[in-house]
């Protein structure tokens, strides 16, 4: 059993994977405040809870855009198993082919996300990743990661709006039935819930149409997985965890060496 910990801009994945199968996972919120003793505490927690037996966990791998937050997870890893964690870097094997100017510079949480993809629902897919930001990652029949599209994500916008427009209600992003809204609420409503779909639809067909392949799986990860799901009929699968279990196959394939 390992530890896969996809820490984000806003939330922190964590779940416990065995043979590639997520055993249990949980979110907390990403908090550069909490020290390594904190983050370890609701870890143990959770497997309390959960009947997880953290004597069987054998490592640790961790994708993370948050580098502050590193070398908390790193001590953590070895308070909990004495040892290192593995962190998704430049060099690590994946499986992955990334066709881009900078491979560097491609976040290791859409490697994680990639790898998991090309494992669990083959070539060629573009994987959407619902987070603080929308997440586009194309991947070729050939295992190439070609690119990424990265849009706003649905309720970033929504705060960043209502934070820079005081007079501006907060408001649950539901189907308003009609795109010219009578009032201020159903305005958001229909500018954000058709706006997303819309952005979301285009961008699908724009890559569709550059990777020139046949038969492309769409598939839906993140935290609002399951509201584009409900409302995008392009999307052909969802897996919330996808990173966490992406996690888990590079660990596979790097663990020998270590």
């Amino acid at each position: 059993m390992i530890l896969a910990v996809d820490v984000g801009n806003t939330n922190i994945k964590i779940g416990f994977t065995k043979d590639n199968t997520i055993l249990q996972a949980f979110n907390i919120a990403t908090d550069s405040g909490k020290t390594s003793d904190e983050y370890l505490l609701l870890i143990e927690l959770f497997a309390k809870k959960a009947k997880i037996n953290l004597e069987e966990l054998e490592g640790i791998i961790i994708c993370s855009v948050v580098p502050s937050l590193d070398p908390i997870f790193e001590t953590l890893s070895k308070r909990l198993l004495g040892k290192n964690p593995i962190f998704v870097e430049p060099g690590i094997k994946t499986g992955l082919v990334i066709n881009a100017e900078n491979p560097k510079e491609v976040g290791s949480d859409i490697v994680s996300i990639a790898a998991g993809a090309i494992y669990f629902y083959g070539t060629p897919s573009i994987t959407i990743s619902f987070g603080t930001a929308t997440v586009f990652i194309p991947i070729s029949r050939n295992n190439t990661l070609l690119g990424v599209s990265i849009a706003p994500g649905l309720i970033s916008s929504t705060e960043a709006l209502i934070k820079k427009a005081s007079k501006l209600p907060r408001f649950n992003i539901k189907d308003p039935n009609t795109f010219i809204g009578k009032n201020t609420i159903t305005s958001l409503q229909a500018g954000f819930y058709y706006g997303f779909q819309g952005l979301t639809r285009n961008i699908i067909e724009g890559m569709k149409k550059e990777m020139k392949e046949k038969k492309i799986k769409i598939i839906a990860t993140g935290g609002l997985s399951e509201f584009a799901v409900n409302t995008i009929k392009e999307i052909d699968a969802i897996d919330p965890y996808l990173s966490l279990k992406g996690l888990s196959v590079i660990y596979d394939k790097n663990v020998k060496n270590r």
